[in-house]
Parts: C-alpha cells; sequence; structure tokens
C-alpha cells in the first residue's frame, strides 16, 4: 500500500508553496485559517500592550455604538 502524503511544501525563494486535493477542506474553511495565519503574523510583528490593545477595543467599541445605537435607541 502507498503512503501517500495529504499535503506537499515547497520553498521557493521566498515562498511557500502548500499543495493539496481541494478535497481536504472546503474554501471556507481555508480562508478562516488563512486569515488566522495573517493574524497571528501581525500579532507577532506588534508592539502593541496589553493595556494598549483594551484602550483601542474600547474606543473602537464607543465609535461602533456611536454610528449603530439609533438602530437600537428610540
Amino acid at each position: 500500500m502507498q503512503d501517500l502524503a495529504m499535503y506537499n511544501i515547497t520553498v521557493d525563494n521566498q515562498d511557500i508553496i502548500v499543495r493539496f486535493n481541494r478535497d481536504i477542506i472546503d474554501q471556507d474553511t481555508l480562508s478562516k485559517f488563512l486569515d488566522y495565519l495573517e493574524l497571528e503574523t501581525i500579532r507577532k510583528r506588534s508592539n502593541l500592550t496589553v493595556e494598549q490593545a483594551a484602550t483601542l477595543a474600547e474606543e473602537i467599541d464607543r465609535d461602533m455604538w456611536s454610528k449603530i445605537k439609533q438602530k437600537f435607541v428610540g
């Protein structure tokens, strides 16, 4: 019985090429996984502290609420 790999990884200069049969994973799941990898890369490069992230999240929440509150409050 032949042992077939589920995927193949090739490195070509600055590119990493991953090949696998499209039946292994659906496109939506693959997109979510790639989004996760992108966010992890950004997170690892970030110098943002936990406190700064919390402050930024609060600012975003306030800004979004000010834009949508008329839909919920009479």
